[in-house]
């Protein structure tokens, strides 16, 4: 299979930011500026090992919806979750990524898309099977920005044939058998 995504939309050049026509007093350029922060701060978190750090940067009620779609609700669940993670299965890995857009829907709104992977503990490369798009919602509350909700999807292009289908398919099989138990997607 092929992992070279450049037709695939997490390529393509960024777009612009654009503001919703309500007029307001806000500076948009710092504003923008602060909602990609969260990105970062959010990578940082993961860097340090943090789940505390990590969730730091989402709304006290905030979202997280993994790549298998399981849904974290709220900042305490997001921390202790993840720091399960940063001590026993990623641990030493690190999230590298970058911001593709942010777009204003409200000068208190933000939708910002990025792309993003895991460089797993002993590589110095992210690992193209990581790869994945994510969707954060940022809001304004009191003056700060937070991240309402975050999706986190793997990129899996199926492409023509029967080989990519049969690898989906075994992929999505070796996740029911060994993956976490507990928590599901259907919760």
């Amino acid at each position: 299979m092929n992992n070279d995504h450049g037709n695939h939309p997490a390529t393509r050049p960024e777009r612009t930011t654009t503001m919703h026509e309500k007029k307001t007093t806000v500076n948009r350029a710092a504003d923008e500026s602060a909602v990609r922060d969260l990105y970062r701060e959010l990578m940082d978190g993961w860097n340090r090992g943090s789940g505390e750090a990590f969730a730091a940067v989402f709304t006290e009620d905030g979202d997280l919806i993994g790549f298998d779609g399981t849904h974290f609700e709220g900042r305490a669940e997001i921390t202790t979750f993840h720091q399960e993670l940063f001590d026993k299965w990623l641990k030493g890995t690190r999230l590298v990524g970058r911001v593709k857009d942010v777009r204003f829907l409200s000068p208190d709104v933000a939708l910002m898309h990025a792309v993003g992977s895991t460089v797993m503990r002993g590589k110095s490369e992210p690992s193209p099977e990581r790869d994945s798009i994510q969707t954060l919602v940022a809001t304004r509350e009191g003056g700060q920005w937070r991240i309402a909700a975050f999706q986190n999807t793997r990129v899996r292009p199926l492409g023509p044939g029967l080989v990519p289908v049969l690898l989906w398919a075994l992929t999505d099989l070796l996740w029911k058998v060994f993956g976490p138990k507990g928590r599901t997607a259907q919760e």
